[in-house]
């Protein structure tokens, strides 16, 4: 709902609620909306075709604790615990001969978006991780050795993309970041969204 009167920004817990005061010089980015292109679901799909799998399910984007990230064991420490991450995942499906169960999974990419010293908006990716269900009982070996041998083509096409969907907080100082639900939506109203799709971003200006 809309303040006549801007506020500064502040997060407070209800119970299960979650109030955000969003000051009226934030600026919002979807990341979803940014990231989740038909460009790069093609990209994504070319890619995967090239890894021996095809495509099946939208690109998701979302955000995750650093806790629940699946490598937090391999370095706890690179993050702080109430730092979040955005995670851009899709599913995917390989064929295998006769001999073998055809496999499904998840590759995800995550991403780590952060304030620099000048308090400029800065993007990289932090990790990849995939998991996946099938191939037995010959042919795991294959399809993990095929998906690690992607995985660095696979983070060098989400630079680009990353930098192109952030690219209108380029060289602004901002005062914090704080993640939002969905598309992040300021009109007022009620809004039914899906936050495992999508993910946007809060800046407030500094």
């Amino acid at each position: 709902m809309r303040d006549p009167t801007s506020q500064p920004f502040s997060e407070k817990s209800l119970g299960s609620l979650l109030i955000v005061d969003r000051p009226d010089t934030e600026l919002t980015i979807d990341l979803g909306a940014q990231i989740a292109t038909n460009a790069t679901t093609g990209l994504v799909a070319n890619e995967l075709i090239d890894a021996g799998a095809s495509l099946t399910s939208k690109i998701r984007v979302q955000g995750v604790v650093w806790p629940s990230v699946p490598y937090f064991f391999q370095n706890p420490f690179a993050h702080n615990i109430s730092d979040m991450l955005v995670r851009v995942d899709f599913d995917f499906h390989i064929e295998t001969p006769w001999y073998c169960s055809d496999a499904d999974g998840t590759i995800s990419v995550y991403l780590f978006l952060f304030l620099d010293g000048e308090r400029h908006l800065q993007g990289a990716v932090d990790g990849t991780w995939f998991s996946y269900n099938g191939g037995g009982p010959f042919c795991t070996g294959h399809i993990t050795a095929g998906l690690n041998a992607a995985m660095p083509n696979v983070v060098s096409q989400v630079g680009p993309i990353l930098q192109q969907a952030l690219s209108k907080a380029a060289g602004v100082p901002f005062s914090n970041l704080h993640y939002l639900p969905g598309t992040g939506v300021s009109t007022p109203g009620v809004f039914i969204q899906n936050a495992s799709d999508d993910v946007a971003l809060g800046l407030n200006l500094a």
